[in-house]
């Protein structure tokens, strides 16, 4: 029985992760004061504790419950830019389910991968992918990037961004 949960575990992890990503960041994608007003029965981080997480940008911050892990939501307020932070979550597994979220685009939109790297570093590897959707008249594009490490020593594992680029 541990066994079968230890392997579990990890899967459960980043679906966890992608569920408050979709359900917050990606539902409310166009919506960023519908998704304020939704995290206003959440507790806020402390101006200070945000901080670390919106790394000067103004906005809040608000730990999402979870029996899978420790998650932030971070939401900007001058931009259109949801961010998830995972304290731990595995990379490969994360990623498998990330693109397959936003790897394929609902129609109108057509989805590009805009970014796939990895980076060797002291102690883990960090990995960025990022998508953009967009269609032949549209200014403002949706844009979706996850990075991971696998750096034991990392404030997070995973970051999960959505926004409206121009």
């Amino acid at each position: 029985m541990l066994t079968s949960t230890a392997i579990a575990a990890p899967e459960q992890q980043a679906a966890a992760f992608m569920e408050i990503y979709s359900t917050h960041c990606l539902k409310y994608l166009h919506d960023f004061d519908g998704l304020r007003k939704q995290l206003k029965a959440l507790p806020q981080l402390p101006a200070e504790k945000a901080a670390m997480f919106l790394q000067g940008a103004k906005g809040g911050a608000w730990v999402m419950p979870s029996q899978h892990g420790q998650f932030v939501l971070v939401v900007h307020a001058d931009k259109n830019l949801c961010a998830l932070y995972a304290k731990t979550v595995p990379a490969t597994v994360a990623q498998q389910m990330f693109e397959k979220v936003v790897g394929k685009a609902p129609a109108p939109f057509h989805s590009e991968r805009k970014r796939n790297t990895s980076e060797p570093g002291p102690d883990g590897v960090k990995q960025t992918v990022a998508y953009e959707w967009s269609t032949e008249k549209s200014e403002r594009k949706p844009l979706f990037a996850l990075t991971t490490t696998t750096s034991k020593s990392s404030v997070a594992q995973g970051v999960a961004t959505a926004a409206i680029g121009h």
